[in-house]
């Protein structure tokens, strides 16, 4: 039975890195095909591939490195598509793009990676089980890298990953927005990891009764 499962288990998490890995791919390349390579910096996309690649090495950490910067952002996004699907109105205007006439098929497809992108690996690092303890430095690092890279070599035009304008409403732009661009990227690695540590900590007492 116990082996059983193993295997069931194996077979889940290789499946899933297999398609994140094959569905980050496909959006990079979109975003090449577009003409617009700057899209590819999107936190989403590499952590599709990230996540996909932790998934077949049972590397948990790596995955809660990439939920550390995406967790919040993707629910946002989430927050504002339903509440336009039900009430007709944006919260924080995210997600308008999405529903206008003219955004091409493959535009929504990898759109579509906000809806599984954290459940889903939710799930592998509960299969997984093991500790993330120092996820948020590889958070850090990688975000202020791809941050650097926006801010030197794209035109901001745009805006990924909010690094040269608020993308919402309740985040004022002004002089000093890199800096609270910083501080709320810390902010939520920070919150994200420890809510993270708990959750790796009650399904690994869970694992080990």
């Amino acid at each position: 039975m116990i082996k059983f499962l193993s295997i069931k288990k194996a077979t889940i998490l290789n499946n899933l890195g297999v398609f994140y890995i094959v569905y980050g791919i496909f959006a990079i390349e979109y975003a090449i095909y577009r003409n617009k390579p700057e899209w590819a910096l999107w936190f989403c996309y590499i952590g599709l591939v990230v996540i996909g690649f932790a998934m077949l090495t049972r590397n948990s950490k790596l995955i809660a490195s990439q939920l550390n910067l995406l967790i919040v952002y993707l629910a946002i996004w989430n927050i504002d598509f339903f509440s336009r699907l039900i009430t007709g109105q944006h919260i924080f205007g995210t997600t308008k793009y999405f529903y206008e006439d003219h955004l091409l098929w493959p535009a929504r497809l990898v759109s579509l990676e906000h809806f599984f992108l954290v459940p889903l690996a939710l799930v592998a690092m509960y299969l997984i089980a093991k500790k993330i303890k120092y996820a948020w430095i590889i958070s850090v690092i990688q975000g202020t890298t791809i941050y650097v890279i926006l801010k030197l070599f794209t035109s901001g035009e745009h805006n990924v990953n909010c690094a040269f304008e608020s993308c919402f409403p309740y985040v004022p732009n002004d002089d000093i927005y890199s800096i609270r661009w910083f501080v709320l990227f810390l902010s939520i690695i920070a919150i994200t990891q420890f809510v993270l540590g708990i959750f790796v900590f009650l399904v690994d007492k869970r694992y080990n009764k």
